[in-house]
């Protein structure tokens, strides 16, 4: 380790006080003062590079690994398509390939590598600049200079590279604390653009943060500061937006869901089933969640506006995101269920209820809607792993539901599900993509429901045939739906007892279903969510 000195002070820089001003630094400021250290430096003007300072000539484009043609196309439809679900406003930064090669390579190795993963005809294109990627991320985990901009490219990529994504934001938020870009709040608030393109950057990086951590049940890197608390100041200066309407829309939505798992998300702890159940007394800051995201569903949808590429995305995804958020929230009624105590309370019912509607909702929304459909395969991955989360939460509610008095009706959850398989598969642009992964996931999961339930339904016919006392159920279960030549993944009769006796789902299938290297991201998701509903062999 180079332990390098120094040999004379540092200037002054303009915003710093003089020597007439008593001056109290941080203690690695003080540190640096007696020892004179580069490697101890605190002087963010010393740590930042300067957008603009790289040479295009230098990057993998020039070196020919990526033609020069493929990149333009790469970057074009990078700024029609991505750069529009992600509110980065990209365009208002880098509106050409040749400025964005200047400013950071990272950031050109980002565009291209999420880019590629997005077009079907880009596999081998993606494999190349995804190594590229890796190589630069690599780099800069020790690079002592940093720019804006390569924090801009490792949140993007965080967005959608599920194998590295949550490395990837918290190497960001780092790197954004470095160059005090958590502190561009109120010099944004006084107009300046520079730093209100900072500061928009910063509110990316918490939602980025909180997707993550709120899925996986982790506990969050970026707090609760005044930039967070008082968003929508920001959206009173004169340069804010469309975009800054969204990406604070989803600033707010995570502010309630961060109180609801701090409130509700404690870990049970080991070989201690039903420790996480949530008492009835916390029902009524359960309702008052539920009331909070109604709330923040009223407020910010009719401020959303549609967009000249994505159509009505921006407003229909404050509703999808509102199901999402109605979901996790009321998973936790169900969380530590045995299903052997029978019936559920009234109250605790009406919580399962709604989540298992924020489920349906969540698949049938996507299922309906054409400008969602044709987003699906673009959007953040957070997106992704909550189809994956409600899909799989009705395949194991289902068989128990009726036990607990939950309403749900198994004919339509297994048509759903299949009709969201099939989606998935037709939408996928390459076998690089989670959706491949997650509609495989789905559909050895149906597939496995399909043969148990045939297998259990085929078993209590023969018993009926041998025991002359189950006439009139065997008579019942010839007079129950049939399989409808639309959907060829529907299910036989649900027997409603012999699926009780079945662990039709436990996590060894969710792992077979979606632990492969590419979808780890989507099982330790799932893992964590439902690993507290111990008797529900969640």
């Amino acid at each position: 380790m180079a332990m390098t000195r120094d040999n004379s002070p540092e200037p002054p820089h303009q915003s710093e006080p003089t020597h007439t001003s008593v001056v109290v630094t941080e203690p690695m400021g003080s540190l640096y003062e007696l020892t004179r250290l580069r490697n101890l430096r605190s002087n963010q003007s010393k740590l930042a590079r300067r957008t603009g300072e790289l040479e295009a000539g230098n990057d993998f484009i020039s070196r020919g690994l990526l033609d020069n043609a493929e990149a333009e196309e790469l970057f074009d439809y990078f700024l029609k398509t991505l750069n529009q679900y992600l509110w980065i406003g990209l365009e208002e930064l880098h509106p050409t390939l040749d400025s964005v090669r200047k400013s950071s390579s990272l950031l050109t190795a980002t565009i291209m590598t999420v880019t590629a993963l997005h077009r079907p005809t880009s596999v081998a294109t993606f494999d190349n600049c995804y190594t590229e990627f890796l190589a630069s991320v690599s780099s800069s985990m020790f690079d002592r200079y940093h720019s804006v901009d390569d924090v801009r490219g490792l949140c993007i990529a965080a967005f959608w590279l599920s194998d590295v994504s949550w490395k990837l934001c918290g190497h960001a938020i780092r790197i954004a604390t470095e160059l005090s870009i958590h502190q561009s709040f109120f010099r944004a608030l006084d107009g300046d653009r520079e730093h209100f393109l900072r500061a928009r950057l910063w509110y990316m990086l918490y939602v980025c943060d909180h997707h993550f951590s709120i899925a996986y049940g982790r506990p969050p890197t970026i707090s609760e500061s005044v930039q967070i608390r008082e968003h929508e100041r920001f959206l009173q200066i004169p340069l804010a937006g469309p975009l800054d309407m969204r990406i604070l829309s989803q600033v707010s939505l995570f502010q309630i869901l961060t109180r609801v798992h701090e409130r509700f998300a404690e870990q049970r702890l080991p070989h201690q089933p039903g420790h996480g159940l949530l008492s009835e007394s916390s029902f009524p800051d359960l309702r008052h969640f539920n009331l909070e995201i109604d709330q923040w569903r009223i407020h910010w949808q009719v401020r959303q506006v549609h967009n000249a590429y994505i159509g009505a995305f921006p407003p229909m995804g404050n509703v999808l995101y509102s199901y999402f958020a109605k979901l996790q929230i009321n998973a936790f009624a169900v969380r530590g269920i045995n299903t052997n105590q029978g019936s559920l309370s009234t109250e605790r019912k009406e919580f399962a209820n709604i989540a298992v509607s924020a489920a349906t909702s969540i698949l049938t929304y996507i299922l309906d809607e054409p400008d969602l459909r044709r987003c699906l395969v673009g959007t953040p991955l957070y997106v992704h792993t909550m189809i994956a989360f409600a899909s799989v939460f009705l395949m194991k509610m289902g068989p128990r539901g009726r036990a607990m008095g939950v309403q749900l009706d198994m004919e339509f959850v297994w048509s759903l599900i299949a009709r969201m398989v099939h989606l998935l598969q037709s939408s996928v642009t390459s076998d690089r993509h989670l959706l491949y992964y997650i509609a495989a996931g789905l559909d050895k999961m149906l597939t496995r429901l399909k043969e148990t339930t045939t297998a259990t339904a085929s078993n209590d016919l023969h018993m009926s045939h041998d025991d002359q006392s189950s006439t009139n159920q065997a008579s019942q279960l010839n007079e129950g739906p049939s399989y409808r030549a639309d959907w060829q993944l529907y299910l036989p009769p649900i027997h409603d007892n012999a699926l009780l006796d079945q662990n039709l789902i436990n996590a060894n299938h969710i792992c077979e279903a979606f632990g492969s290297e590419s979808a780890g991201g989507v099982y330790n998701l799932l893992a964590n969510q439902f690993s507290h509903l111990d008797g529900m062999n969640f």
